[in-house]
């Protein structure tokens, strides 16, 4: 399962819908919708390169001067069938 963590970043430093809308060029109401999802849906790599933009510079504007990649925004679990991909441990 791939899930979303938008929320989590946004929340990290207490940046609104509006204010990341205005620094990524995603409309507020895209990011709103964004952000209330767990599971990621279909989301378009300009969409995706502006959220990292967008946020990198909410990060920077509260002093944090880190770079916000796609990767940031996933995390990931398997959630398959009982395949152990490291069985002896």
């Amino acid at each position: 399962m791939i899930k979303w963590r938008l929320r989590v970043l946004m929340a990290k430093k207490k940046r609104t819908n509006r204010e990341l809308s205005e620094l990524s060029g995603v409309h507020a109401t895209s990011i709103s919708k964004l952000k209330n999802i767990d599971e990621i849906v279909i989301i378009s790599g300009k969409v995706l390169n502006n959220l990292c933009n967008g946020l990198s510079r909410a990060y920077y504007n509260r002093g944090d001067n880190r770079i916000i990649t796609p990767t940031a925004k996933f995390d990931y679990t398997y959630d398959g069938d009982d395949w152990n991909p490291l069985p002896n441990l």
